[in-house]
């Protein structure tokens, strides 16, 4: 729940409590899932299904991939795929790659 304070008077102050929820939704429980799309791995030419973002992650740690460029805020690999509408797209996280859970 959300407080919102008012100032009723001089030094009286009233806390009108709403019926909000306000959470960080980063648990994959909370993370919906999408329609499943094919994706082709530019690095091994595989093609692999995405649903959730932890799919993606799932497909880099079991083959290991040769980085196609490095991060420039972490140095860490990155890697290319095309999803389904053949448009370029990276997989990166600077916090995996930094806590050394990537592949290097």
């Amino acid at each position: 729940m959300s407080n919102e304070c008012m100032q009723n008077s001089p030094g009286r102050t009233i806390v009108k409590i709403t019926d909000t929820t306000e959470h960080d939704a980063v648990n994959n429980r909370f993370i919906q899932k999408k329609v499943p799309g094919t994706r082709v791995c530019l690095s091994c030419r595989s093609v692999f299904t995405e649903s959730l973002p932890n799919d993606i992650i799932l497909h880099y740690l079991r083959v290991r991939h040769e980085p196609c460029c490095r991060c420039l805020y972490c140095n860490g690999p990155m890697y290319r795929y095309r999803d389904s509408k053949d448009n370029l797209q990276f997989y990166h996280d600077c916090q995996r790659s930094k806590r050394l859970l990537d592949n290097p």
